[in-house]
C-alpha cells in the first residue's frame, strides 16, 4: 500500500507540476510576444535583467486567485487560469516551484537572450511565434530534471511521512498480530494440553473456557468427551469387578466341595452332586446374561418381528410362575387382563417373554411371603401401558434410579442369596427399548415396586 500510494501520488504530483510549468510558459510567452511587439526587438530585456524576473518571475503565479500584480505600466497582464482541479488541493504556484529560474530566451537565430549559452541546454524548447514568423526561442529545464528542485524536495519530505506512517502501522499491526495470536493460541494450547491428558488416561483433566466462539464450543466439547470418558472407564472398571466378583462365589463354591469331595470329607451322593449342579447353573444364568447384554450392545441381539398378542404372551409366562407364587403364598390379581381383550404388537415372542420371565422372577424373589402381586393393562395415546405392582419391600429413590445399571441390586449381600445376577432389570430394559417401548420404575401403591411397560399398538 506504502509503494502504490506513494508512486500515485508522486505521478499525479509531477503530471501536475508538468501542467503549471506549461501554463507559466505559456504566459511568459505572450508577454514576451507582446513585449516585441511594443519595442520590436530583445534588446531591452539583454540590458535590464529586472524587466526579464519581472516577466519570468511574477509576484503571483498563475492559478493563484487575484491575477499576477503588474511590476510597470508597461507590462502585460498574466492570465490567471486556476490550478488543475484533481490536484487542487497542493495549491503550488509556479513561482515556489522557482520555474522562471529554468527560463531562457533566443532570438530567431537561437542565440541567447537571457539563460542558458546554448538552446540545445534546454530539454523542453518551444518558439515564439508572431503573425506564424519565429521571432524567438523559449527553453527550460523541467523541475523533475532539476535534483534540488522544490518539487522533488516535496516528494520527498512526502516519502519520509508516507513512510513514518506506514512503519507505524506496521509495527502496530505487528503488535496486533501478537495480542490475537496469543488470544487465538491460548485456548488451542489448552486443548492440546487436555488432550495429552486423556491420552495418558486422566480423565479427570477439565479445560477452562476462555472464549464463546468455536474455540470455546470445541473446549465445552472436550469437557463433555473427558466427562463421558472417565463415566465410561468407572463403568467398565465396576463391570469387570462385578463380573468376578458374580462369578467367583459359585466357583467357590464349586471348588470348595469338590476339594472337600477329593479329600473324602464329603460323599459325592445325590444331595451333593444336586448343589453343585446349582451352582452350575447360576454360573450358566450368569454368562446367559451377559452373553445377551453384549449382543445387545453391539446390536447383535437377533429378533424375530411378528404381530404379537400382549395379554396372551404375558398370560402364558404368568401360568408358569403359578407354582412359585402359590409356595411363596404370593397372591396375584390379574382379572383385568381377562377382561382386556387382545392388544397386538409387533415384536419377539421370545424375547418379551424373557422380560415377563425376569420381571416375575423379581417379585417371587423379593416380595415378602405372603405378598401381593397386581396386574393391569390399558391404552394411551395409541400404546399399550402393562403395570406391575407389588406388596413390600420398597426401594428407596436413589436404588431405584439404579436399578436398571448392570449388577447393581439393592441389600447386595440379601440379594445374592436369593441367587440374583443383578442383570436381569439391564435386559429388559435393552429389550422393550428394541421394541420402541419404554420401562420405568414408580412406587407401588401396595408398598413395593411398580414397573410401567408401554409398547406402541398396531392398527390404532
Amino acid at each position: 500500500m506504502f509503494i502504490f500510494i506513494y508512486m500515485t501520488f508522486s505521478s499525479g504530483f509531477n503530471n501536475y507540476v508538468e501542467q503549471e510549468e506549461k501554463k507559466h510558459v505559456a504566459s511568459v510567452k505572450q508577454q514576451l510576444t507582446e513585449f516585441y511587439v511594443e519595442l520590436g526587438s530583445w534588446q531591452p530585456i539583454t540590458q535590464n535583467t529586472q524587466l526579464w524576473r519581472s516577466i519570468v518571475e511574477p509576484e503571483n503565479a498563475p492559478g493563484v486567485p487575484n491575477g499576477n500584480k503588474q511590476t510597470s505600466n508597461s507590462q502585460p497582464k498574466q492570465p490567471t487560469d486556476s490550478a488543475s482541479p484533481s490536484l487542487v488541493w497542493i495549491n503550488l504556484p509556479a513561482g515556489a516551484l522557482k520555474t522562471g529560474q529554468r527560463i531562457s530566451l533566443y532570438d530567431q537565430n537561437k542565440t541567447v537572450v537571457m539563460g542558458r549559452e546554448y538552446l540545445h541546454d534546454n530539454p523542453s524548447v518551444e518558439p515564439i511565434l508572431l503573425q506564424g514568423k519565429i521571432i524567438g526561442w523559449i527553453g527550460l529545464v523541467p523541475s523533475r530534471l532539476v535534483q534540488s528542485s522544490p518539487a522533488k524536495a516535496f516528494l520527498s519530505a512526502q516519502f519520509q511521512n508516507y513512510f513514518m506512517i506506514t512503519s507505524f502501522i506496521v509495527l502496530l499491526a505487528f503488535i496486533m498480530a501478537i495480542a490475537v495470536s496469543r488470544h487465538l493460541i491460548k485456548p488451542i494450547k489448552k486443548i492440546l494440553a487436555g488432550t495429552s491428558e486423556l491420552i495418558k488416561g486422566n480423565f479427570t483433566s477439565r479445560i477452562t473456557v476462555l472464549s464463546k466462539d468455536e474455540l470455546g464450543t470445541l473446549s465445552n466439547h472436550y469437557n463433555e468427551l473427558a466427562l463421558t470418558l472417565g463415566k465410561n472407564q468407572r463403568s467398565r472398571f465396576q463391570w469387570v469387578s462385578d463380573t468376578s466378583h458374580e462369578l467367583r462365589t459359585p466357583l467357590t463354591v464349586l471348588r470348595s466341595h469338590l476339594l472337600a469331595v477329593q479329600d473324602g470329607v464329603f460323599v459325592a451322593d445325590e444331595s451333593r452332586i444336586r448343589l453343585l449342579l446349582k451352582q452350575v447353573d447360576k454360573l450358566n444364568c450368569i454368562v446367559d446374561d451377559l452373553a445377551q447384554l453384549a449382543h445387545s450392545d453391539t446390536a447383535n441381539l437377533t429378533y424375530k418381528d411378528s404381530d404379537v398378542d400382549l395379554v396372551s404372551t404375558f398370560t402364558q409366562t404368568l401360568e408358569n410362575y403359578a407354582v412359585r407364587f402359590e409356595q411363596r403364598g404370593i397372591t396375584v390379581d390379574s382379572h383385568n387382563l381377562n377382561n382386556a381383550g387382545k392388544f397386538i404388537i409387533s415384536g419377539d415372542k421370545e424375547r418379551l417373554q424373557q422380560v415377563f420371565t425376569n420381571l416375575l422372577e423379581n417379585t417371587c424373589r423379593y416380595t415378602h411371603q405372603g405378598g401381593q402381586l397386581n396386574v393391569k393393562v390399558g391404552t394411551l395415546d395409541r400404546k399399550v401401558v402393562l403395570t406391575l405392582q407389588d406388596s413390600t419391600p420398597g426401594v428407596s429413590p436413589s436404588d431405584k434410579q439404579r436399578l436398571f445399571e448392570r449388577f447393581y441390586r439393592v441389600e447386595k449381600s440379601r440379594n445374592r442369596d436369593f441367587g440374583g445376577s443383578g442383570l436381569g432389570l439391564a435386559l429388559c430394559e435393552q429389550i422393550v427399548e428394541a421394541h420402541d417401548g419404554h420401562i420405568t420404575l414408580h412406587d407401588s401403591p401396595l408398598g413395593g415396586l411398580e414397573v410401567k411397560i408401554t409398547f406402541p399398538l398396531i392398527g390404532r
